[in-house]
Order: C-alpha cells, then sequence, then structure tokens
C-alpha cells in the first residue's frame, strides 16, 4: 500500500465518481485475507443491520481502480496491506434487477490492523474462515462469488 497517509474522514458524496459509458457506477474493494491467521475479513453494513460485506466504495475520478480499493478498504475496516491482484468485476443489482454498480475486487493481503479508522464509530469487523465468510455474506452472493474467485478462496 505504500506511504500513502488518508485522511481520519472517509470521502463522501458522489461528485467525483466514476461511471461507464452506460452510466453504471464503477466501485472498487477488497477480499481482505490475514495471512497470519488464514481469516477472511466481513464488514458490517452500513445500510442494514445484521447484513454483512466486503469493505467497497466508490472509484473517484483521482484515483485508479487499485488506490480506490485500498482507501474503501481502509475507510471502511481499518486494514491496510499489499494489493496481490484483481479477482475480477462484479455486478451488483439493485431490488429490480437494473445493475447498480459494477465492483471491481482486488486480492488484499493483510499487513495492518488499526485500532481506529474513518468508520470504526459505526462498523464492525469479523475475521472468519472462508466457510463463515461465505454465510455472513449470503445476502452478498456476487461477494461470495468474490471471494471464491480469489486465490485466497482457494487455499
Amino acid at each position: 500500500m505504500g506511504n500513502v497517509d488518508y485522511p481520519t474522514e472517509p470521502r463522501t458524496g458522489r461528485d467525483r465518481q466514476v461511471y461507464d459509458k452506460d452510466l453504471v457506477r464503477q466501485v472498487a474493494g477488497c477480499v481482505a485475507f490475514d495471512p497470519k491467521t488464514n481469516k477472511f475479513l466481513v464488514i458490517s453494513s452500513s445500510k442494514h443491520q445484521d447484513v454483512w460485506v466486503l469493505p467497497k466504495g466508490g472509484w473517484e475520478d483521482d484515483e485508479t481502480k487499485e488506490q480506490a480499493a485500498e482507501r474503501e478498504t481502509y475507510e471502511e475496516a481499518g486494514v491496510r496491506g499489499t494489493l496481490k491482484g484483481l479477482i475480477g468485476s462484479f455486478m451488483d443489482y439493485d431490488i429490480s434487477g437494473q445493475p447498480k454498480s459494477n465492483v471491481w475486487f482486488f486480492e488484499l493481503e493483510v499487513e495492518h490492523i488499526l485500532n481506529e479508522w474513518p468508520e470504526s464509530n459505526f462498523r464492525q469487523r469479523k475475521w472468519c474462515t472462508l466457510e463463515e465468510a461465505l454465510q455472513y455474506l449470503r445476502f452478498k452472493p456476487f461477494m461470495q462469488k468474490a471471494i471464491l474467485a480469489s486465490s485466497f478462496g482457494k487455499k
């Protein structure tokens, strides 16, 4: 992740969001894996109680997909590490079946777990086995697919 110093407050708003030619919002996130414990990271949803998700958020026009994935993982989950590569892009659909966002997931090998992070006042995080992560992500099938497509999910 280099020596990037992120602000203590998360970015907000969608003024700088990247959209594709069909006006689908572009989002970046990480499948974060701690090689010391062989555990995956899931975080509490900011919108739905008792729903767990992978860290992800809007890709903005002043950063690369990779930078957005690292930033969002820091802001939402308080972890830093090394990106190991792109897993792929996964479409997220709204309740009516329309494309809501195209999510670019990267593998992140966790190196630092912070005690405080920008969204620590309203997000929880859990470290879990592959099977537990898949269960926690049961409401987000595209996130389950991302974990299973990662090299971490094949161990």
